[in-house]
């Protein structure tokens, strides 16, 4: 009988559901005013509200509460070295992670995504409310297949640095004709902001044209397709 108990209370434990054994963060985070929009209009109007502007940066203070919005010092998840200086950035600063609501600083490599594919899948959920669009969009592995790009695009590339392989993710900001554009964030580059220029990774610098991307290494265009 006491044996009988104590399988009926382990039961009943793996029962619970999973949120009250694992303690991780909620995701808090809404807003939909942007979504449903693919067009280089609808992603102006995202970098002015988030102040994700051309040459600021994709950063946050450690143990900041993360609104999207940042705070005071850190207005929208970005600073600039005009504003913060050099080493405002690099000391105590960090590439902001997705989808999070802390960037700790005991580990600020733990938890969520960061730098350029954080930057990619937090425009991505703005765009379809997908929270890991990377993930779940449709995707291809060869521009041919994917056909026409559109603004909201994400490209995801594999390059090689120093024998270690290493990723980068890009969103499509603008097309016109054989001119793509991008916005993107660059780990590299103490998480810089790019808008409206070409795809740069560890490999390839600025490139805009649709022959040029074709030669980018283990390609991966996501997609988001409204499911019928």
């Amino acid at each position: 009988m006491r044996y009988a108990r104590y399988w009926v209370a382990c039961f009943l434990l793996l029962c619970l559901p999973f949120r009250s054994v694992y303690a991780g963060p909620d995701f808090l985070f809404s807003d939909d005013r942007f979504r449903g929009k693919f067009t280089t209009e609808n992603l102006d109007a995202i970098i002015d509200e988030y102040e994700l502007f051309d040459g600021w940066y994709w950063t946050t203070e450690a143990e900041v509460p993360q609104t999207f919005h940042g705070h005071p010092e850190c207005p929208g998840w970005t600073s600039t070295s005009e504003a913060h200086g050099r080493r405002s950035w690099l000391n105590g600063w960090y590439g902001c992670r997705w989808p999070i609501d802390h960037v700790r600083s005991a580990a600020p490599d733990r938890g969520g995504y960061a730098e350029c594919f954080a930057f990619a899948q937090f425009i991505g959920y703005l765009l379809s409310g997908e929270i890991n669009p990377q993930g779940n969009w449709t995707f291809w592995y060869s521009f041919d297949d994917a056909g026409e790009l559109r603004a909201g695009d994400i490209i995801r590339t594999e390059y090689k640095y120093k024998k270690k392989t290493y990723n980068h993710s890009a969103v499509v900001y603008a097309v016109e004709g054989d001119d793509v554009r991008f916005m993107q964030v660059s780990g590299g580059s103490n998480n810089l902001i790019s808008i409206g220029n070409g795809f740069t990774d560890g490999h390839y610098q600025n490139v805009t044209s649709i022959d040029q991307l074709k030669q980018l290494k283990g390609v991966r265009i996501c997609r988001y397709i409204p499911k019928e």
